[in-house]
């Protein structure tokens, strides 16, 4: 069957070939992982027309972004060297990286609780003097987020500077309908959203969400980890499973100074105006909590997370503990946690037995099968959501935060996460753990060859997901 130069078929197949190519030299010049590259390659393929579309809404990565969103420089702030040898080389990595290097002298309290977690947010929100400056992915306003909007309208109105920054997609029915928040604006409080829907569509940069949560107090007192505003992280429980499982950290010392630095770039993105330089921060010389400040996403120069977990793997002599919602790891880092297994190394991976978003479960099954197999242990729990992000290794590192162990964490999300070098922390949050995994019971993987195929075939899409 041929076309002549005047048919309409002849144009409509030949622009769908300029685009499929123009897509593919993009993802060329941007370097993406061939498992990644060939995802797309297939849906442009299969999806004429429309897999361009996607493509240019969610295909973008860092390069397009840093021409809008400058990068976060992270300058140096009361650094200290941290004491073991794995925590010297992921200080030494992130630092090569341009990442702020390790603070010493904070103090660190861990919350689990939701309701607990809820009432040291609104005590914080009701002692702060100076400011309040609230980053996150998700605030809805059910009765958890009400009763927050409201402590800090009432903040405002007592001259309290309260500045409080959204994402567009994350809080999608504030973005769709702000008019709630006009009396934070009345009391003289501002808000923002990160990445407006119809402006990053124009720049095709929807795809790149801010999934931080930085709650900081007088620049002096930093609530961080992986609770959003809502009632399904916070509030007063009726019944202890309404909580979804997650983790708060309260902190105070040099640590906070990064993350307020980090919370200033991306206030200036999102609305224009500069906040003064943050206030050093002193250290607490009765605490001892060594940690570390990382940052990750198109405002970050390398792939300093992603490189620094890769290493930290590798590295590991006898046991990784992984705790995460969604398990969809790159070739990369799934490489590196078999090889670890066939070294003797033990690997455990805790994870939700349903999660919030079926097709994340379904793209899982297929890694989750393959460190099974080759000796890991994998554990569902059971008795809520899991949302808590934590991975440890050989009771040296902890890295906890925002970050999920899947592609669209470690390589297009703006997220926040803290390495934490300190024993007793990570002897705590270990016995955390191990309380869940109490509550948890052990994945085996199906025998059924029809199932088997299809989890294979869910790699397909899992990169791009």
């Amino acid at each position: 069957m041929t076309f002549s130069l005047n048919h309409p078929l002849f144009w409509f197949y030949l622009l769908y070939i300029v685009l499929v190519i123009s897509a593919l030299l993009h993802m060329l010049y941007q370097r993406r992982t061939p498992q990644n590259l060939m995802s797309w390659l297939l849906a442009l393929l299969l999806l004429p027309y429309v897999g361009v579309v996607l493509y240019l809404i969610f295909g973008s990565r860092k390069l397009l972004q840093k021409r809008s969103k400058p990068l976060i420089a992270m300058h140096p702030f009361q650094e200290s060297k941290p004491e073991t040898p794995l925590a010297v080389e992921l200080d030494n990595l992130l630092r090569a990286n341009q990442i702020a290097g390790t603070t010493d002298h904070n103090q660190v309290t861990f919350c689990e609780d939701g309701t607990l977690a809820f009432e040291h947010l609104l005590e914080e929100i009701e002692n702060a003097r100076r400011s309040i400056h609230i980053e996150t992915y998700i605030f809805k306003l059910d009765s958890t987020g009400k009763e927050i909007l409201q402590a800090l309208i009432n903040k405002a109105q007592a001259g309290v500077e309260v500045k409080l920054l959204l994402d567009a997609v994350g809080s999608l029915r504030l973005y769709l309908n702000s008019k709630p928040l006009n009396a934070l604006r009345q009391a003289g409080g501002e808000f923002a959203f990160f990445q407006p829907i119809w402006s990053s569509l124009m720049a095709s940069q929807v795809n790149l969400r801010n999934h931080r949560k930085i709650y900081l107090f007088d620049q002096t007192i930093l609530l961080t980890g992986g609770m959003n505003l809502s009632n399904d992280y916070l509030g007063i429980a009726k019944h202890a499973d309404q909580h979804w499982i997650d983790i708060l950290l309260k902190i105070q010392g040099p640590n906070v100074f990064h993350h307020q630095s980090i919370f200033n770039a991306d206030w200036l993105y999102a609305t224009g105006k500069k906040l003064p330089e943050p206030r050093p921060v002193k250290p607490d010389t009765d605490a001892d909590i060594m940690m570390q400040a990382v940052p990750s996403g198109p405002d970050i120069d390398s792939d300093a997370l992603f490189e620094t977990l890769l290493f930290s793997i590798h590295q590991a002599r006898s046991h990784i503990q992984i705790v995460t919602p969604y398990f969809i790891p790159d070739s990369a880092v799934l490489n590196a946690l078999l090889m670890a297994l066939k070294r003797g190394v033990k690997v455990t991976l805790l994870t939700p037995e349903s999660s919030d978003h079926l097709i994340f479960d379904l793209g899982r099954s297929s890694y989750m099968r393959e460190i099974s197999e080759h000796g890991g242990d994998i554990c569902y729990y059971q008795n809520t959501m899991l949302h808590a992000k934590l991975i440890l290794i050989d009771q040296q590192m902890m890295m906890i935060g925002s970050a999920n162990l899947d592609y669209r964490s470690l390589f297009i999300n703006h997220e926040m996460v803290n390495f934490i070098y300190s024993k007793e922390l990570i002897e705590q949050l270990s016995n955390w753990t191990a309380g869940l995994l109490k509550n948890s019971r052990t994945y085996h993987p199906s025998d059924n060859k029809v199932r088997r195929l299809l989890e294979n075939l869910t790699r397909i899409i899992a990169p791009i997901l």
